[in-house]
């Protein structure tokens, strides 16, 4: 019985801890209360302001967009569909505009 308890129990840990090490392989992903919390600081560009910018180059549409941090700076992955519906990855240096991938 006392084993099964101990089991169950480093079963749950481990459960809990998952979350944090699929963060950390994602490059440390804001939440989107950090993100809106860096907007409101100034610390990175608004995505409206960007989404325009890829609107103006590319046409089309955002699909999904997340800010992380990439080694000292924070950078947005968006993905957006072209007015060619082609998908495409856009990475955008958040405190610049600036696309770098």
């Amino acid at each position: 019985m006392r084993k099964s308890a101990i089991s169950l129990l480093l079963i749950g840990l481990s459960a809990l801890a998952m979350p944090a090490t699929v963060q950390a392989q994602l490059g440390n992903s804001f939440t989107a209360d950090q993100a809106r919390q860096a907007r409101d600081r100034g610390a990175v560009i608004p995505l409206k302001d960007i989404f325009r910018r890829l609107k103006q180059q590319h046409g089309g549409y955002q699909i999904d967009a997340n800010l992380y941090n990439r080694g000292n700076r924070q950078v947005y992955v968006i993905d957006w569909m072209t007015g060619k519906n082609e998908r495409i990855r856009v990475e955008v240096d958040a405190k610049t505009g600036r696309v770098i991938g």
